[in-house]
């Protein structure tokens, strides 16, 4: 099938839930491991497998969970609809967390009130590189894929047609000094290719963390920020001891003393077209 078809498959199965639901119906809320989540009845992608298996991404909590103590302070910047946050809340003291799409901020709310989740501050901000006003694509079909405008656009960032608005960006530095946030011990990023903008923004608490989980996606990097392998991985290597792929759980890489090995393997994916989440602990 080629992708512009299967886009127009998603298309269709996507108004047919509206259609079933009703005009009036906005959401739906899903029981599942992660919680109570309440979430837009025409997502197909994080909407669907919750729905069809009763949780998303379990397994990267479990991982998540081993690096966290009571006492910690986590900053998840890319919230989402809360899937990760609402689970790791139990096991940390608090969560900070940034999620630039109005409408994905409005489920995310609704879901810290239906969870009885109190340890939480939340911004409808975008995370990047400097306080301004930016340009923001909000899909609906894969809300998770709603992102900043790309510098390189492409049919798959909006066949869905996503309305472009625009959005407030925060230094993560200068707004957590700000705010007088409590420092993180942790951090989690999945940004659909802002990444490299969010992490020039926070030096100070890539410094203070003791991980940062980050999601690398190749043509995220490549035609919404716009940047390489290299020059984006020099924002996080100097700052962690240890890269492991969750993929592959048997690449780990010691970077503080051999990055090269490290970065040609991130460059394999890149030729491969294949993308991976990454944990770096120091």
């Amino acid at each position: 099938m080629s992708k512009k078809l299967k886009y127009s498959f998603l298309k269709l199965k996507s108004s047919l839930r509206n259609k079933i639901l009703g005009k009036y119906a906005i959401g739906v809320i899903y029981e599942t491991k992660n919680g109570h989540i309440a979430a837009p009845i025409n997502d197909l992608m994080v909407g669907k497998k919750l729905g069809n298996k009763g949780e998303y991404d379990m397994a990267e909590v479990n991982t998540i969970k081993g690096f966290i103590k009571p006492t910690d302070t986590i900053y998840i910047v890319g919230v989402h609809w809360g899937t990760l946050l609402i689970p790791l809340s139990k096991y940390c003291n608090k969560i900070v967390g940034y999620e630039a799409n109005p409408r994905t901020f409005y489920f995310l709310e609704t879901n810290l009130l239906i969870n009885r989740i109190s340890n939480v501050s939340l911004f409808n901000n975008a995370a990047g590189d400097a306080s301004k006003k930016v340009k923001f694509y909000t899909s609906t079909i894969n809300s998770g894929g709603s992102k900043i405008k790309p510098k390189i656009d492409k049919y798959m960032y909006k066949y869905d047609n996503p309305d472009t608005i625009e959005v407030d960006m925060v230094a993560i530095d200068a707004h957590a000094k700000a705010n007088n946030l409590d420092e993180a011990q942790g951090i989690i990023m999945d940004i659909e290719g802002a990444e490299y903008y969010a992490l020039q923004g926070m030096t100070n608490t890539l410094k203070a963390s003791k991980f940062l989980y980050i999601e690398y996606v190749p043509h995220h990097l490549e035609n919404v920020s716009k940047t390489n392998n290299e020059d984006f991985f020099s924002l996080i290597i100097p700052h962690y001891n240890t890269a492991k792929f969750m993929n592959d759980t048997s690449k780990t890489f010691d970077i503080s003393n051999d990055k090269e090995e490290f970065l040609s393997y991130v460059n394999a994916l890149k030729a491969a077209g294949k993308s991976d989440n990454i944990l770096f602990t120091k």
